[in-house]
């Protein structure tokens, strides 16, 4: 068997790269030829939540090193930061046996470890401004560790490859592109029931609704939507938008966020804007299932979560029409500019006044089983190179 580790050193509000480990996780657990075996290693004081999410599919190692503040976590940053080793936790790898870190920003090895690094997407290429001099600097900084330390680099998408060379033109045969697979909620229409009642109540969800589940940084272009519901608001309709995500753009401090706040405040928003931050996952499924439609109104993806879900769970999303999005290709895609509310204001009001026809489920059950598969092969052939 071959030991692949993922080590989740990465904040827990990243919840896209959370999400697309358990997915990979999840797509590899249905190989029956498998010849590995995973482990993920996480802080000490990880929640219960994450231990249930990941255990189905990993062994979990919890490490004082990887927990912020403790003695062991000091101790690695003071020896990275000055010999440019992470001595305890490569110790840790060792004495587990790991023959492969995957998707951990990780460069460290003893003489057997390969390392798979994934770069989810150069977005610092197209807006550097939204970074200021030193994260940039540091940003950047990973990427060429990336390149210069990793046995294979994954990218999500062919147009983040095109980056990847405006970027670099080293190292190009290290590439990878393995398009990532979102997979849907999974319960009986009776627990649906149940549980979309359970959520409509909890937040007082009381009429049919678009859903938005990005996080709030300011690429993610929350703001046109917003004014999309505004400008039917004062067509007199009465549409409801449901957010959920981290909210916080540590790029930009307050200012966005309170942005944000003061539109929906000076425009009298609060009954047609819900912002629900940060929700546990599973009730982000049930909103994906029980929306009218997604919305993913971004300027910039390196390969959209939102978007994937739409297509594992055949729900009609409306969407930016940037080139990723192209892409991913969504059967059930309606394409608008995301600097023009009022293109999308005009295919809100078409949802609004049209509800989109339920999927043929087999169909799009047939489409999910073959993407996933394509997914944990791709996986499994990329591990395969490297011995």
């Amino acid at each position: 068997m071959t030991k692949v580790a993922f080590i989740l050193n990465f904040t827990k509000e990243y919840k896209g790269g959370i999400n697309y480990i358990k997915n990979l996780l999840y797509a590899c657990s249905l190989e029956k030829q498998s010849n590995l075996e995973f482990f993920l290693f996480v802080p000490s004081d990880i929640e219960q939540e994450y231990i249930d999410t990941f255990s189905p599919y990993a062994q979990i190692i919890r490490t004082s090193i990887l927990k912020r503040k403790t003695l062991p976590w000091f101790f690695e940053k003071v020896l990275e930061r000055k010999f440019s080793i992470n001595f305890l936790l490569l110790r840790l790898l060792k004495k587990h046996k790991i023959d492969v870190v995957s998707h951990s920003n990780f460069f460290d090895r003893y003489k057997s470890l390969k390392i798979i690094n994934w770069v989810p997407d150069f977005q610092i290429l197209h807006y550097p401004d939204l970074w200021n001099d030193s994260e940039r600097e540091r940003i950047l900084k990973l990427y060429r560790n990336i390149v210069k330390y990793s046995d294979r680099i994954i990218l999500s998408s062919n147009d983040a490859f095109k980056d990847y060379k405006g970027f670099t033109s080293e190292k190009i045969e290290k590439v990878r592109v393995m398009q990532f697979v979102s997979q849907p909620v999974s319960i009986s229409k009776t627990e649906l029931d149940v549980v979309k009642e359970t959520v409509k109540n909890k937040y007082n969800i009381d009429r049919d609704f678009f859903y938005l589940p990005n996080q709030f940084w300011s690429h993610k272009n929350h703001i046109t939507a917003f004014k999309a519901v505004n400008l039917l608001k004062k067509q007199g309709l009465n549409p409801l938008l449901i957010t959920t995500g981290h909210m916080a753009d540590y790029r930009e401090g307050s200012e966005h966020i309170k942005l944000i706040h003061d539109y929906i405040n000076d425009n009298d928003l609060a009954d047609n804007i819900l912002l629900l931050g940060l929700i546990p996952y599973n009730e982000v499924l049930i909103l994906i299932s029980t929306c009218l439609a997604l919305i993913n109104p971004s300027l910039f993806e390196g390969w959209s979560s939102t978007v994937e879900e739409a297509k594992s769970s055949g729900k009609q999303i409306i969407l930016s029409d940037i080139p990723i999005h192209k892409e991913q290709n969504p059967a059930t895609g309606l394409y608008f500019n995301p600097l023009n509310e009022q293109e999308l204001a005009g295919i809100l009001k078409n949802v609004l006044e049209n509800p989109p026809k339920p999927q043929d489920i087999s169909l799009v059950k047939e489409n999910l089983e073959a993407r996933t598969k394509l997914f944990a092969e791709k996986y499994h052939s990329i591990i395969a190179e490297l011995f």
